[in-house]
């Protein structure tokens, strides 16, 4: 289940996308119904509007191939392992 308080602190304490995107990841890893994903799909979101607002150039010639598609796929693939242990 998702701490919001450890959410919070995330976001207060680190502002690399690096780190962002590697929390992200934990999160994603930690999930463990499909509604979960729902959720980090819209952390996914949310990350995405912070770096094209960030740095619109960069977003769209590095960070959406480079960090937010992996990000995407994790997401697509752990949504995929709750269907098929469903099936």
């Amino acid at each position: 289940m998702f701490n919001i308080k450890k959410i919070i602190k995330m976001e207060q304490r680190s502002t690399h996308y690096g780190d962002v995107s590697n929390w992200i990841e934990k999160i994603i890893d930690s999930c463990e119904t499909y509604q979960q994903t729902i959720t980090v799909k819209k952390l996914i979101s949310n990350f995405a509007k912070q770096l094209r607002t960030k740095s619109p150039d960069k977003y769209w010639n590095s960070y959406q191939y480079t960090v937010i598609d992996p990000l995407n796929d994790l997401v697509r693939i752990k949504r995929q392992s709750f269907i098929n242990k469903s099936e």
